[in-house]
């Protein structure tokens, strides 16, 4: 059973509010309440519709495409009495039907954002997940692994890397891996970032191991496009 929540009845209510608004004039005369008689409420509605653009977009906002069209063909109908039977001004159907028209688009580009905006919510909900999922994969291999920002920054090093090398997330590569104070000569980040190659090159480091290393470009959760590389220790296949 579905539960009723306040906010479902505040399309209705907000339609209730401007169609009393909208007719108030007549209300009046018909309950002789004279002294809520104003000649506002007498004068050409197209001012007094404008408030029917607060459920057309409420409608647009909540249900998106389908609830703007028909909180606009309903009050589109709400307008219909007073364009025929009591309006005294030249062409009231006519400025119902522009107005109409102009709250439905109105509502329509509401929706459509409000779409935009979930779609881009979702896509980046798969994104992180699929993020998540790779690094949870990554996490478990034997050989190490490391992101490179295109600074040289390291922004990820899973557990094999770490045990090897010790954390240096937001180092430099260079630094932490070669203790150098500069980036290596043979280094292939710019290659691989730039030229969005998969590069392969053996890396020494400073305690006589070595490794066979293979990069790849690839773009992080902010957007940023960054170097992956595998790093596979074989100092033993080079001793034997």
């Amino acid at each position: 059973m579905r539960k009723v929540t306040f906010k479902s009845f505040i399309l209705p209510l907000l339609l209730v509010v401007c169609t009393l608004f909208y007719y108030f004039g007549e209300l009046v005369d018909w309950a002789t309440w004279e002294a809520l008689r104003k000649n506002f409420f007498y004068g050409v509605h197209d001012v007094h519709r404008l408030l029917f653009l607060a459920p057309i977009v409420y409608a647009g906002y909540t249900a998106r495409i389908k609830g703007a069209v028909i909180i606009t063909l309903i009050s589109f109908i709400i307008f219909l009495p007073r364009a025929f039977f009591i309006s005294p001004y030249p062409d009231p159907l006519l400025r119902m039907v522009i107005f109409t028209v102009f709250a439905g688009v109105i509502g329509y580009l509401v929706a459509r954002l409000r779409n935009e905006e979930e779609n881009c919510r979702k896509f980046e909900t798969t994104r992180a997940r699929q993020k998540d999922r790779m690094l949870n994969v990554i996490e478990s291999m034997a050989d190490g692994v490391v992101i490179t920002d295109p600074d040289y920054r390291i922004r990820f090093m899973n557990t094999a890397m770490t045990k090897g090398f010790g954390e240096g997330t937001a180092s430099t590569c260079y630094k932490h891996l070669h203790n150098a104070d500069t980036p290596c000569q043979d280094c292939k980040i710019t290659t691989t970032i730039k030229d969005k190659r998969i590069c392969n090159w053996q890396c020494r480091c400073p305690d006589g191991r070595t490794y066979e290393v293979m990069a790849a470009p690839f773009t992080d959760s902010d957007g940023t496009v960054c170097q992956i590389s595998i790093f596979r220790d074989v100092s033993q296949l080079k001793t034997g």
